[in-house]
């Protein structure tokens, strides 16, 4: 089931939820290792190995009345952003991700970054593709990437330009020593906006979506691990392969109810998800 945190919001504006006291595990019972297996050669996945390094397309071109200085300014920030959320083994297991992934942009990006998630039901995975601890990485993960460049209007009618990159990583994963292997797999976006001359205080956007994760591990434990219902994961994971595999930024449309918020957490403690 796919799922959207931090979801975009405003350019120049940070919003977000947060949740509450510590939630009581939910995790799916090991399978056996006659149940059939979803790897990433199962799923033709033969996108560049990221171990350690992301290999990011070539960034757009600055738009008419932005300096290409800044666009590409902007460019070199959302890699490093995109390295750390996506790829950085030391963030995906770390006890604060959040902060590790803010020290990685501007001084006021990254501030900007840490308010988007002070209420946010996931903050964790609102910034960074983080693992449950009993789930394991059967290698590094393979990922594509997209930008988009667009300009736009604040409200008092200024023009600011948005520039976004988007990582489609999937990741192996096994959960317990003899399960089966299985593929998560998440779509995030990480965008910054600028006015004409603005240097390092970024406006900042950031979204995410995951395929063949548990569902209310997500809201509950506030991290990935994969799910229980082999066919779902696998209707799921087509739709992923298919971005990942496109030259556009794109993100699946989801239902409400697919959104992790207030209300899905609350569904997830009533046992109603």
């Amino acid at each position: 089931m796919r799922r959207l945190a931090a979801a975009l919001v405003a350019v120049l504006v940070v919003s977000a939820g947060c949740t509450g006291a510590s939630e009581p595990d939910v995790r799916p019972t090991p399978v056996e290792t006659s149940e059939p297996a979803i790897s990433l050669a199962s799923l033709g996945l033969d996108w560049p190995r990221a171990d350690g390094m992301l290999d990011v397309a070539d960034p757009p071109e600055a738009p008419d009345g932005f300096a290409a200085a800044l666009v590409a300014r902007m460019a070199d920030v959302l890699t490093d952003w995109a390295q750390v959320s996506t790829v950085d083994e030391d963030v995906r297991r770390s006890a604060t991700p959040v902060q590790d992934v803010a020290a990685a942009l501007p001084p006021e990006s990254g501030a900007a970054l840490r308010a988007l998630t002070e209420d946010a039901v996931s903050p964790d995975l609102g910034v960074a593709n983080v693992f449950a601890d009993d789930v394991t990485l059967l290698g590094a993960p393979v990922v594509t990437t997209a930008w988009d460049v667009s300009t736009r209007t604040d409200d008092a009618g200024r023009p600011y330009v948005l520039l976004q990159l988007q990582t489609r990583a999937a990741y192996e994963v096994r959960l317990g020593d003899d399960a089966p292997t299985r593929v998560i797999g998440v779509l995030r976006v990480h965008g910054l906006s600028a006015y004409p001359g603005t240097t390092d205080d970024f406006g900042v956007t950031g979204g995410w979506q995951e395929f063949g994760a548990g569902d209310c591990a997500l809201a509950l434990d506030d991290a990935l691990l994969p799910d229980a219902d082999l066919d779902a994961a696998a209707r799921d994971l087509r739709t992923f392969v298919e971005v990942g595999d496109g030259s556009r930024l794109v993100m699946p449309p989801l239902e409400d109810d697919d959104q992790v918020d207030a209300e899905y957490l609350q569904r997830c403690r009533d046992g109603a998800t």
